[in-house]
């Protein structure tokens, strides 16, 4: 038998398998006692093993994955991978190559929910049924999952171009039919406030720096980030605009915003020109931002998120008003011009929109709405009266 030699050690039958393999001469065990069937067993192992080396097509871990030479020709054994360790790293490795905000969800998914899942399983390990089982336990939409899935599949890709693993399992799961059909859609729904309610709750923000950021992010419906990094040389209060262009995330200034829509110039309702005016000598003359937070870690006073998010809770507090996250001012801004007639490609270019479907599908009550008032509407109301002068000032209208 050429490159195949029966053995006995400890008083255990095996067979030898011997080749040579990028100018090494390997000897393999294949525990098998002997007999004729497994005599020519591992002599067609053997000539597979030699083909495929011949075609270059051998991988030394799917024949002797526990064999030390795996890793001496860089196969290492998939079995050592767990994949705590395999999402950490490409957690760390793709932080440089995302935008923040789009790192800080991955980053949620990985320590959130993959590493608590399937942290602790060997990479080899991870079948589709194993992903089947985990989708069955989470209560969110299809799109939730499908982004919390999104690092263990970079994850996933990247051991089938090193050959570790033979297939992506997730590609092997159909997600929409393991999610009930009320999940399968977004179940987001905009929860706008009333102009009532507006009044009330800025009207709890004693700080001015506090209460002219709301009052600015709710008639203007701008993002949070184009708020947090909005400078005094994008407002021209004579033209009654602002020039959206940088915008600060997780953070971090960037110079342009979300998307390339984002770039757009806002005309000014009189209750935003409002806050504007009420900024001016707060923080015109002492730095670049617009709206900035005394006590915040930054020294140029940028304001955080969660920051923002508390104080607006707590404005909430004693008031019977349902308190709904910040980001609702920009939903409340749009639903509300939409309800009054205005037109919905309008509102799009302002909200920063590549195309005015995303207004219809997010806020398409209130466009019906508008629609219904006909060429009769009633004029404008939201926004065109000052919220801290007397109840019949008004001015210029958008």
């Amino acid at each position: 038998m050429i490159g195949v030699t029966p053995l006995s050690r400890k008083n255990k039958q095996v067979y030898q398998v011997a080749f040579s393999y990028r100018g090494v001469q390997c000897r393999e065990v294949v525990d098998l006692p002997h007999s004729k069937a497994n005599e020519q067993y591992c002599m067609r192992t053997r000539a597979e093993i030699m083909g495929k080396i011949e075609r270059g097509e051998f991988r030394y871990v799917d024949y002797f994955p526990n064999s030390a030479r795996a890793q001496v020709f860089g196969h290492a054994p998939v079995q050592s991978k767990l994949l705590k360790g395999l999402l950490e790293a490409y957690r760390d490795r793709v932080k440089l190559t995302l935008e923040a905000s789009t790192f800080a969800g991955y980053r949620k998914a990985i320590e959130n929910n993959l590493i608590p899942w399937c942290g602790d399983k060997r990479l080899a390990d991870l079948k589709p049924a194993d992903i089947r089982d985990w989708v069955g336990t989470q209560a969110v939409s299809l799109k939730t999952i499908r982004n919390r899935l999104l690092p263990l599949r970079g994850v996933l890709d990247e051991a089938v171009a090193d050959e570790l693993i033979p297939f992506n399992p997730i590609d092997r799961v159909t997600l929409a039919k393991l999610v009930p059909v009320d999940k399968r859609t977004s179940d987001f729904e905009p929860e706008p406030y009333t102009a009532g309610e507006l009044k009330i709750l800025l009207g709890k923000l004693t700080n001015l720096r506090e209460r002219y950021a709301f009052q600015f992010w709710a008639f203007t419906g701008v993002r949070t980030g184009e708020l947090v990094g909005l400078r005094w040389s994008r407002v021209d209060l004579e033209a009654r605009t602002v020039h959206i262009q940088e915008t600060t995330t997780e953070g971090k200034d960037k110079a342009r915003p979300k998307t390339k829509a984002g770039v757009r110039t806002i005309p000014l309702l009189p209750a935003a020109l409002e806050a504007l005016e009420g900024m001016r000598e707060l923080t015109q003359l002492a730095g670049q931002r617009v709206f900035t937070n005394t006590r915040a870690d930054a020294k140029d006073g940028a304001w955080r998120d969660s920051t923002l998010a508390r104080i607006w809770k707590a404005a909430h507090k004693d008031t019977g008003i349902a308190y709904r996250n910040p980001y609702q001012l920009r939903h409340t801004f749009a639903s509300q011009l939409l309800s009054q007639g205005d037109n919905p490609a309008f509102i799009s270019k302002l909200l920063g929109h590549k195309t005015v479907e995303m207004v219809q599908r997010t806020y398409g009550r209130w466009v019906s709405e508008g629609e219904k008032l006909g060429f009769d509407r009633p004029p404008r109301q939201y926004g065109v009266q000052l919220l801290w002068a007397p109840v019949d000032s008004h001015v210029k209208k958008m």
